[in-house]
């Protein structure tokens, strides 16, 4: 089930010497190509081109031209028949095409191995996609090896969030699968695709899928009876690393276990502890009892937080799918792990991310256990007070085909007339801690809202480390990757705080164009609508047109330097000129509702909604109120969202007059201190006793 030959024989013959260029070749001279072998055809037997005809002729220009691409089609089992008969199409095509579930295969090694033989990689998304871990797995995996990725919509009401939104706004192509499943449109649309990819050699590492064994990878795993919270696995190459992690942890007063699973009594722990440490080397890898070990952590959704103990290794085979996305934590030797970085070190940030791992973190169908529990119960308040039920439906279907559109904003020119210095104030963590877990209505762990993200490539982090600590002094919220932002899947943690964040602060340089992460975070910031604010920090940056296009009306800024911020710009520091811009771009953007939950659960919370808009329609008073603070629209239902001032306006005749929470310039500026909407007249009123201003209500 699900893997298949594609039982083609050409497949396995020698590349025909066409096949190179066919594989490059423009889509508009392939369809060139098509169109001129069709007209030859009419000429001879004076016959229409019937669509018969058409695909007899595309078939032909395939065999010819691609028989040894390897497509391989991901989805999860509820897919599958549309799978199998996308599958049989292209295999019409001569296309070598195998197809990959969420259950099938179950070997990782397996499951590795059909991603590395793929040429193209084509993932059938749904929300069951969404939620199978097996399948985030193989996509993430396909991410790193730089799979080239074509992506399907399954469901035309379901927008993918996460890593797997991120990765999908960076395919290749991504198209919408029409009612009849895989109508010969799609199909042509698929083949075009596949036939314009740089096709690149296949690692050594790669097995015929037709040739692998269905059993010959096998562990049976020793079971052992360490009772631990953090285990840690190593073999003979990593074990000097292993002490080293072992004795930080129990320093620290971790409970922590140490197992060397390349003796021969060796035993593995994994059903017995809460978060899997392994210490990845190349012996690691090809030793059988550690594959069964890290194939039962997955099999147990047991967190596992990586170490890569061998300098200029990583791992591409199953180890690598596994790992697919995971942080990781490159320790060598005891100089590296406590050499400083600013004010942490490797090891210490290995610690913290354990820690966080050891959290217990309730399923997804946990959480949504708890959500539908108190959905239906208000659905049932609002049958009470409804004279019919159901109310009527909306419809939700997405264009979600097409990105969504941010809005602009005119910033006025910065001026102070007084004095408006600024200091920069450096940020130390004397002790680090893992970050308090936020919480939501049913106290469950919930998305934390931001009012940035910063962008950028490694290279310029001393430099934006800077920014962020100038953004924190001026109660700026910033998702920022070295504090605590990126845990477990780097991929997720990235997508999620694109998703959480009003606007982007972008450190644009020709680094961060040639970053495959940079540019899928920059992609997904585009397809999800968010705001930006562009700090090019070298000069002579070219952009791609969709980048043009994307930043374009959104306020631009030449920092070479840090000492160019401190800089005024008519008066204002360009540090506070930058940070204004931040919060009225991001205080314009509408809230970005992530849909991240199952069908039923999205269901219930739609019907919940169009209850509440029967009921307003049959008090007849409008449900939406606008807040007098921000300016969006809230209903007596809708919780935080807005934002105050914490403390109070000052100056005007010695000093620029400013906000001292978070030095923002206009008295009507947008706050910084996270509450609830009103529609309650504000009045800006003075204290007599201080001379300062503040908002009532505030």
């Amino acid at each position: 089930m699900g893997c298949g030959t594609s039982h083609n024989a050409a497949a396995h013959e020698p590349m025909n010497s066409n096949a190179a260029i066919a594989t490059t070749m423009p889509s508009t001279k392939q369809q060139e190509t098509v169109k001129s072998t069709q007209s030859t055809s009419q000429k001879s037997s004076g016959n229409c081109c019937t669509a018969k005809l058409k695909t007899f002729f595309l078939i032909k220009y395939h065999s010819y031209f691609l028989a040894t691409i390897n497509v391989l089609i991901t989805c999860h089992q509820n897919e599958k028949n549309v799978a199998d008969r996308l599958r049989s199409q292209l295999i019409e095509l001569k296309f070598n095409c195998y197809t990959l579930t969420d259950t099938t295969p179950s070997s990782i090694v397996a499951r590795a191995n059909l991603v590395r033989w793929s040429d193209v990689f084509i993932s059938i998304i749904s929300r069951s996609y969404q939620r199978a871990f097996c399948c985030m797995e193989t996509i993430n995996y396909a991410k790193d090896i730089r799979k080239p990725i074509v992506v399907i919509l399954g469901e035309s009401n379901f927008q993918p969030y996460g890593a797997l939104g991120a990765i999908s706004a960076g395919a290749v192509h991504t198209m919408l699968l029409d009612d009849d499943g895989t109508s010969e449109n799609v199909v042509t649309q698929l083949s075009n695709i596949i036939s314009n990819q740089k096709i690149k050699k296949n690692s050594k590492n790669v097995t015929d899928p037709a040739k692998m064994e269905a059993n010959n990878d096998k562990v049976n795993l020793i079971h052992g009876e360490t009772q631990c919270t953090i285990l840690i696995c190593t073999v003979d190459d990593g074990a000097a690393v292993a002490q080293l992690v072992y004795d930080d942890f129990i320093s620290n007063n971790l409970n922590v276990g140490f197992e060397n699973l390349s003796k021969s009594n060796a035993a593995c722990s994994i059903k017995r502890c809460n978060v899997l440490v392994p210490i990845l080397t190349a012996q690691f890898e090809q030793t059988p009892m550690c594959r069964g070990a890290l194939e039962e952590a997955r099999r147990l959704q047991k967190p596992i937080v990586p170490v890569i103990a061998i300098k200029d290794w990583r791992p591409e085979d199953w180890l690598g799918l596994t790992i697919a996305g995971c942080i990781f934590f490159r320790i060598f030797d005891k100089g590296g792990a406590y050499k400083p970085i600013f004010d942490s070190c490797r090891m210490m940030d290995l610690r913290v991310d354990v820690e966080v791992a050891c959290r217990p973190i309730p399923s997804q169908a946990e959480r949504e256990k708890a959500e539908i529990k108190s959905l239906k119960e208000k659905i049932e308040e609002c049958k009470g007070k409804l004279q019919a039920w159901p109310p009527t439906r909306k419809p939700r279907t997405l264009n979600i085909l097409t990105d969504r559109q941010p809005v602009r904003v005119r910033l006025d020119e910065p001026n102070a007339k007084l004095c408006f210095t600024h200091i920069h104030h450096t940020l130390t963590r004397l002790d680090l801690k893992a970050p308090p877990p936020m919480l939501d209505e049913y106290g469950l762990p919930k998305r934390r809202e931001v009012d940035c993200m910063i962008s950028y490539q490694w290279d310029n982090q001393i430099f934006v480390r800077k920014v962020y600590e100038d953004m924190s002094m001026r109660e700026i919220r910033v998702w920022f990757d070295i504090w605590g932002s990126m845990q477990r899947n780097a991929n997720e943690a990235m997508a999620t705080g694109v998703e959480c964040a009003k606007v982007l602060l972008v450190f644009l340089s020709k680094a961060y164009l040639d970053s495959a992460n940079c540019q899928m975070e920059f992609r997904y910031a585009v397809k999800r609508g968010k705001g930006f604010v562009i700090i090019r920090t070298e000069p002579n940056i070219q952009l791609d047109p969709w980048m043009i296009e994307a930043i374009q009306g959104f306020p631009q800024y030449e920092i070479y330097s840090y000492s160019t911020l401190e800089a005024l710009i008519n008066g204002v520091p360009t540090i506070d000129v930058i940070m204004q811009a931040v919060r009225k771009v991001g205080h314009a953007q509408p809230p970005d509702v992530v849909d991240d939950c199952s069908a039923e659960l999205f269901e219930l919370r739609c019907l919940l909604d169009d209850a509440r808009d029967a009921i307003s329609a049959e008090s007849g008073q409008s449900r939406f109120k606008t807040c007098t603070r921000c300016g969006q629209k809230f209903d007596e239902y809708t919780k935080g969202g807005c934002k105050n001032h914490r403390a109070y306006y000052m100056g005007g005749t010695i000093l620029e007059g400013r906000w001292v929470c978070c030095r923002q310039q206009e008295r009507d500026s947008p706050g910084c201190d996270s509450c609830d909407h009103t529609d309650v007249n504000r009045v800006f009123t003075v204290d007599p006793s201080y001379g300062t201003w503040t908002w009532v209500p505030p």
